[in-house]
């Protein structure tokens, strides 16, 4: 069986990781030859070079500019045979589709894969099974944009209906930041060509966001979790403190009606026979919950990490296991009674001097502790430029839901003691 794999992760670490995983699911298949295209600068970070699994690796110049991946793709499939096109990542959803529709190739086809792209249409099927969306108004002009502007008034976002890690996206606090947002998504564009954005009121509320893997009609598992320190949007110096994803015990009122929520959402829209989920939906005070977007893919950084020190192993290794015909537990699934909680986050930043570092975590719940490669001690922290910066990632678990949090604010604090930071010169810490 020979499979044609698409892997553009955003981090080259995250490509070699994926790829690694794809080359055991092949050795336990016994029968899977695998040709990989992916970025430049991916094959440096395989540890031991090439796996002996994959056939043919080829990194791909300029992977994200349109027009290079289909080119070489469509050319491998047309000189040789394939079972199966498997493109996890986001940006490859539809292209991947299209490719499938003209070599006749099993997987998700094109109407699925824009109905998870395109958040109009989604939304669109959504709302027409009865379930709340988060409004989106179309912005095809500056004088959609304006209306919007007039409908949602500040802040809002301004994003591309089919924007994938966040590209693209605006948010808008102001006259002067709208009229730069819209300066940034029209002129880029000839005159009347359709800029098929939207524009999204942003929120108070909580975002919430359920992932999960999908074969043949039925949930292996769909894990509610809540982001939790994330601005969405917020100016930089809003953000204090750790952000990132906290599972949710699914047997509370709350994760019982997430899950529900979305098992509702894919079953309003067409669907591939293996498919990896990330839905955002944001609830209010009243248990209110409203479909922000959904993917047909893992969710990324945080997400996806969580979801695999969960599981046993991460979706994407476990979706091209399930399309190559493979059972859960040939793959190492530990099947969904036994998923533990799960919290990953992002240590609060602090600019200053680096003083001293600790080299691991040994506290008994961290799995994960991974510092940046550029901090080491002498170095200097910049103040920050977004948000969401960081000093380092935590992936850690506990024997119950309560007690995530309790756990990782220990961690927090532990890191703050081990941290030797110097603060700034205007002795600001973030």
């Amino acid at each position: 069986m020979r499979v044609l794999v698409l892997e553009c992760a955003l981090s080259l670490d995250v490509n070699a990781a994926m790829i690694a995983d794809y080359a055991d699911v092949a050795r336990r298949h016994g029968d899977l030859s695998l040709t990989v295209l992916t970025r430049e600068g991916v094959r440096d970070r395989l540890a031991g070079g090439v796996p002996e699994e994959v056939e043919l690796l080829e990194e791909v110049p300029d992977y994200f500019t349109p027009g290079a991946v289909e080119r070489r793709a469509m050319e491998l499939l047309r000189n040789s045979s394939y079972d199966l096109l498997f493109a996890p990542r986001e940006g490859d959803v539809v292209r991947a589709a299209r490719i499938r529709e003209k070599f006749g190739i099993e997987g998700q086809d094109v109407e699925s894969a824009r109905a998870y792209r395109d958040k109009l249409e989604m939304k669109r099927r959504v709302a027409a099974a009865g379930l709340d969306v988060w409004p989106s108004y179309r912005v095809d002009d500056a004088v959609d944009f304006w209306n919007a502007v007039d409908e949602l008034g500040y802040p809002l976002v301004l994003k591309s209906r089919s924007a994938w890690a966040g590209e693209t996206a605006a948010f808008v606090y102001d006259e002067s930041g709208a009229r730069q947002a819209a300066s940034d998504c029209f002129g880029r564009l000839s005159a009347d060509v359709p800029a098929h954005s939207v524009a999204e009121p942003m929120a108070g509320s909580v975002m919430y966001h359920v992932d999960g893997v999908r074969h043949d009609g039925k949930f292996l598992y769909l894990i509610p979790s809540q982001y939790y320190g994330f601005g969405t949007g917020r100016a930089v110096g809003e953000h204090v403190g750790s952000f990132g994803s906290v599972m949710l015990d699914p047997a509370s009122a709350v994760g019982r009606g997430l899950v529900e929520f979305v098992e509702a959402v894919v079953a309003a829209l067409p669907n591939a026979r293996t498919s990896a989920f990330h839905a955002e939906v944001w609830g209010d005070v009243n248990g209110r919950l409203q479909l922000n977007e959904i993917a047909a893919r893992a969710g990324g950084h945080f997400t996806m990490t969580n979801a695999g020190a969960a599981t046993g192993l991460l979706p994407d290794k476990l979706c091209l296991g399930l399309a190559a015909g493979m059972k859960p537990e040939q793959l190492g699934f530990v099947g969904e009674e036994h998923i533990r909680p799960v919290a990953g986050f992002g240590l609060p930043y602090r600019a200053g001097r680096v003083v001293t570092l600790p080299d691991r975590c040994e506290l008994p719940s961290v799995l994960k502790f991974v510092l940046p490669e550029w901090l080491v001690p002498g170095a200097t922290i910049p103040l920050p430029t977004s948000w969401f910066d960081t000093i380092g990632d935590v992936t850690l678990t506990t024997p119950t839901y309560d007690g995530l949090r309790p756990e990782m604010e220990r961690v927090v604090r532990w890191a703050e003691d081990a941290m030797k930071i110097q603060p700034d010169e205007a002795g600001l810490i973030r």
